[in-house]
């Protein structure tokens, strides 16, 4: 292997300055805070400044020039913005939800502005979104109805494990609602908008909901297997909080004793190290592999997905399908 070759964070980085107008994106998404009422300007600026990798506009963009989309079009730019305005609605929601006070090694917009005004926010932007969506056509508005639907379906499933039965197929089927909804919108928009076939539509969408997926589990396996300093907050939440995560799930079904303890609610003195106990006991364990496979899996489909998709468009710009396995590899970089 080239030791030289670069890593797939750094192709990922490439991927996104093929498109630079994610930065046109950005402006569109800041010119939607206008308001008179200064928090529900200060709130939302504030969230944006925190940063992060604007996945779901970029996927947005480089689906459509993946397809042969010679420009970005206003329409493009709406979409990927309004998708990241209800990926950001959906953070805020988030925070309040789970109580957490750190985002990005910052304090959360909860945390720094309260309850009242954060959810007030999240619903500000939720109708800015719906205000860039509103101005396209009526199949875009239905997917964007539906991806809404399932995110706050997903929401609702999540419930604590020691509240609610839950299994591996409510874990991934939280996955593809809660998460996977706004990467399947991103890619169908794309697709949509540049006017590809119904079958390449079908198989874009599909290649959106396994990364999703995918992204989602990697996530639930970096809250085990990561630090502080690179999630940008405290590990082992989803244990703390019991939440159904797939490292959860999986943790549960192996019939660990240890892991029973995420069926009792949290809290109490009996035992205040269970949280960093169980990290220790999981990182290099066989719940991680299993879970690493599972996401390597919905990786994969993504890839035959993305490959079907383009194999059938005649327009396909093979320099941009490279972008996006970029993504792809990027996603399961991070879990090694």
């Amino acid at each position: 292997m080239n030791s030289s070759a670069p890593s797939a964070a750094e192709r990922f980085s490439r991927a996104l300055l093929m498109v630079p107008e994610l930065r046109d994106v950005e402006a569109v998404i800041r010119a939607t805070f206008n308001s008179d009422v200064i928090p529900m300007r200060e709130i939302p600026e504030y969230l944006l400044s925190l940063g992060g990798k604007r996945i779901r506009p970029a996927l947005t963009l480089l689906c459509a020039r993946a397809l042969g989309a010679q420009t970005i079009s206003p329409m493009l730019l709406d979409i990927a913005a309004g998708i990241e305005l209800i990926h950001m609605a959906t953070l805020m929601h988030d925070d309040i939800i789970d109580q957490s006070p750190v985002r990005r090694h910052m304090p959360s917009p909860y945390k720094r502005y309260g309850t009242p005004l954060t959810l007030l926010s999240g619903d500000f932007l939720l109708t800015r979104a719906f205000g860039l969506c509103a101005k396209l056509d009526d199949r875009v508005i239905q997917e964007t109805e539906q991806a809404c639907i399932e995110l706050v379906e997903g929401e609702a499933l999540e419930t604590p494990l020691h509240t609610q039965q839950h299994s591996v197929e409510t874990s991934i089927t939280i996955a593809e609602r809660k998460t996977a909804s706004l990467f399947r919108l991103a890619a169908f928009c794309a697709a949509h908008l540049t006017g590809a076939s119904a079958e390449v539509i079908r198989d874009m969408s599909a290649f959106g909901q396994s990364l999703g997926v995918a992204f989602q589990m990697i996530d639930d396996i970096l809250d085990v297997t990561s630090d502080e300093q690179t999630l940008g907050k405290r590990p082992g939440l989803d244990i703390a909080e019991r939440k159904p995560s797939i490292v959860n799930m999986l943790w549960l079904k192996s019939g660990s004793s240890e892991a029973q303890r995420l069926l009792t609610p949290p809290g109490g003195t009996d035992d205040p190290d269970y949280v960093e106990r169980s990290l220790a006991t999981l990182k290099d364990s066989d719940v991680i592999n299993e879970a690493k496979l599972l996401a390597s899996s919905y990786a994969e489909r993504a890839r035959t997905s993305l490959q079907t998709a383009t194999q059938h468009n005649p327009a396909t710009n093979e320099q941009f399908v490279m972008s996006l396995q970029a993504v792809i590899e990027f996603a399961l970089e991070r879990l090694r």
